[in-house]
């Protein structure tokens, strides 16, 4: 009897703390409930202060990442472009110690009705020749060294030839060329391309600098010199959209005004015609 009584008191204990737990709970969430009645503006601004600082220093650091990705990217960028003037630098001293033996075997080209044109212009700007190394590279996803020695006119001359005389005076030039020592590793024959129209020729000179010559007429030459501007507009990454649209069309009009001489267009060397552009 003892035992149940117990039993009885212990389970009536049971529901007074069950209840006494219940009454607390009931008043905390009433005193809680009135003092975000009574001051809800002070609850509200302590919040969003609190959110406000730590999204503001979310973005600061967010900012922080962003500008030393940019800045790593910068100094990347003008390490790649120091390089390429060290590269084009070199490739200018190797031609400017070549270059009297080889303007020496380009003038011996000059005959009656043959003549070279534009020769104070025969050396690439180290400007020039430092962009053409970046863009090469980044192009033909190639290291900057190997761009570099792909360039094959640091030298370039151009012969313009006599119309009448043109078909046959090229592939002559050619051999006097390789004559004096001369390889040729390129050859191309452009005439009754869309945007240019000449013949080019890579070579390798006998110290083993890389030279290009053109071979034009008269005609062709001027006009390539007049559409010039555009050509650059039509190569230049930075240009819009419109304006390559514009000088690809205008290098197109200027280039149907050439006049093929006969026979020019199916100039080879070694069986070899190129490709037109």
């Amino acid at each position: 009897m003892k035992y149940d009584m117990k039993q009885k008191l212990s389970r009536y204990s049971a529901r007074k703390l069950l209840r006494a737990g219940w009454a607390a709970r009931t008043l905390t969430a009433t005193v809680m409930l009135m003092m975000a009645v009574v001051a809800p503006v002070n609850v509200s601004r302590g919040y969003a202060a609190a959110a406000s600082d730590e999204s503001l220093a979310a973005v600061v650091e967010l900012a922080d990442f962003s500008d030393g990705r940019e800045a790593k990217a910068a100094g990347k960028r003008r390490e790649r472009r120091e390089q390429a003037d060290v590269l084009a630098a070199q490739l200018l001293l190797r031609a400017r110690e070549a270059e009297d033996g080889i303007t020496a075997a380009m003038q011996q080209l000059e005959t009656e009705g043959s003549y070279l044109e534009g020769l104070e212009n025969r050396f690439k700007s180290a400007d020039s020749l430092s962009g053409k190394i970046l863009a090469d590279a980044e192009a033909n996803h190639e290291s900057l060294d190997t761009a570099a020695g792909a360039i094959s006119d640091v030298l370039r001359y151009t012969l313009v030839v006599d119309e009448k005389s043109y078909a046959d005076r090229v592939p002559k030039a050619l051999h006097q060329l390789e004559a004096s020592g001369f390889t040729v590793i390129k050859f191309r024959n452009a005439w009754g391309g869309k945007f240019y129209q000449g013949i080019n020729a890579q070579l390798m000179s006998p110290e083993g600098v890389r030279v290009e010559l053109q071979f034009h007429t008269a005609q062709s030459y001027a006009i390539k010199q007049v559409s010039h501007e555009v050509y650059e507009i039509r190569r230049n990454p930075k240009a819009s959209e419109d304006e390559r649209a514009e000088a690809t069309r205008m290098s197109v009009v200027y280039n149907n005004h050439v006049i093929m001489p006969d026979g020019a267009d199916k100039v080879t060397w070694e069986g070899k015609t190129g490709q037109a552009a």
